[in-house]
């Protein structure tokens, strides 16, 4: 049934999106064009999508998989100086595989505007970093690394906080960050022949995460100075013993201090890019393997559009591991196993791993048909992430996008353990 209901949405999306290309667009009803304005008028946008994914993020999710989801986000007008963002989504992505519906609020936040300030209250989504997919200073609010479909968007879901943006001149920002709620990034980690136990810091004011940002943008240069004082967003693990059949393994998220700067300028049809974060844990003779080292990460890049819609652009970023203990130097093989799980994580396999990233997009037919290829290489170890992406857009609502995650390397390499996700995957998108 759920099988026979996914394949009728998808076909029905198809049907009613077919044939409308830019240059023969069916103009809608008058009807359907009432509900668009009182839609607008009232703030309220969505999107209903039907989904085919080749390969799942999780083992236990299988394979081949057909999903539907609806998002929807209102900007309600409080007063004249209050406004808002309510934003959900409802996803169920294997309906061949009797999988459970899921639902969850992405935001959901009042603003008050101040003379000189904005003070924000609620689940919101605070992104920081200037460089392009790559951003090292990026530590406040989580991502689901389990969504199927691999696009920031997608991944990104709130943390309930306090935001006050003060404006110290038209350069100038002042942003403050505290959250008591501590929220960690979802990843799949492997359990096979493993007994996983998940511990989280508890949601007290002792325990409460801070950020500082000085931002200053115009005049040429764009950039930002930062600091964090808070929980990693992804989680270690401790060998804490074994059972008769299995080793047992705790997730913790443990203290970091983040000092963090980021900077954009651009010369004519060039634009240059650069973020650095120095990372401090708790474990600074960097001895205990787990709990991640302290590092610096930092990422400069270049990009340029050429004719009239292609940009490409190439980063180069490179990770520095204080106090590095190679995995391999562990006796105990249960011990080094979690050791080198740790570093894969966490990005530590070697002391010092240097990597290039590079995207390029372009855009044909007044826009509608757009193509992109992402793609990061660790150049230390070889291994390397491909994502290409085709995306065209029948109307101003529908759109169809198709694409692939590609993984390569050896098994003990962070893209390389990553290989059983690789796979194809497509959308059809209705938007209002």
């Amino acid at each position: 049934m759920r099988l026979r209901a996914a394949i009728s949405f998808a076909a029905l999306m198809g049907v009613s999106g077919a044939g409308q290309a830019d240059d023969s667009r069916v103009p809608e009803s008058p009807a359907f064009e009432g509900v668009q304005a009182f839609l607008q008028t009232r703030r309220v946008s969505g999107a209903l999508r039907a989904d085919y994914f080749h390969a799942a993020k999780r083992p236990d999710q299988g394979s081949d998989l057909l999903g539907v989801t609806a998002q929807i986000k209102t900007l309600p007008e409080l007063g004249e100086r209050i406004d808002g963002k309510l934003e959900a989504r409802i996803t169920n992505p294997a309906l061949n595989r009797d999988g459970a519906s899921q639902s969850r609020l992405l935001e959901g936040f009042v603003t008050l505007h101040l003379a000189q300030a904005d003070l924000r209250i609620g689940k919101q989504i605070v992104a920081w970093g200037r460089a392009d997919g790559i951003n090292p200073t990026d530590n406040l609010t989580p991502r689901d690394y389990t969504v199927l479909l691999p696009f920031e968007d997608d991944q990104r879901f709130g943390t309930t906080a306090i935001k006050l943006d003060t404006y110290l001149s038209p350069q100038h920002t002042l942003t403050v960050f505290i959250s008591p709620f501590f929220k960690p990034a979802m990843i799949s980690l492997p359990t096979a022949g493993r007994t996983l136990r998940e511990t989280t810091p508890a949601r007290t004011l002792a325990n409460s995460e801070l950020g500082l940002k000085l931002d200053k943008i115009g005049e040429g240069l764009d950039g930002s100075i930062s600091y964090f004082h808070g929980f990693s967003l992804l989680p270690d693990l401790r060998l804490l013993g074994s059972n008769p059949v299995e080793p047992i393994l705790e997730s913790h998220y443990d203290r970091i201090n983040v000092l963090g700067a980021d900077f954009a300028r651009n010369f004519g049809r060039f634009a240059v890019r650069g973020e650095a974060a120095y990372v401090d844990t708790r474990d600074t003779a960097g001895d205990d393997p787990g709990i991640k080292n302290p590092y610096l990460f930092w990422i400069i890049g270049i990009d340029r559009t050429f004719f009239e819609e292609m940009n490409v652009n190439v980063q180069f970023f490179q990770r520095r591991v204080r106090r590095y203990h190679a995995p391999e130097g562990i006796a105990d093989l249960q011990a080094r196993a979690v050791a080198l799980l740790n570093a894969l994580i966490d990005g530590q396999r070697d002391r010092i791993s240097n990597g290039i990233s590079f995207r390029v997009s372009n855009k044909w037919f007044n826009n509608t048909l757009e193509a992109e290829v992402f793609a990061v290489l660790n150049l230390t170890r070889r291994d390397r992430f491909i994502r290409p992406l085709l995306t065209y857009a029948f109307t101003d609502h529908w759109k169809g996008t198709v694409g692939a995650e590609v993984y390569g390397g050896a098994a003990d390499t962070q893209f390389g353990s990553l290989k059983p996700r690789r796979g194809v995957f497509a959308e059809l998108r209705y938007g209002f």
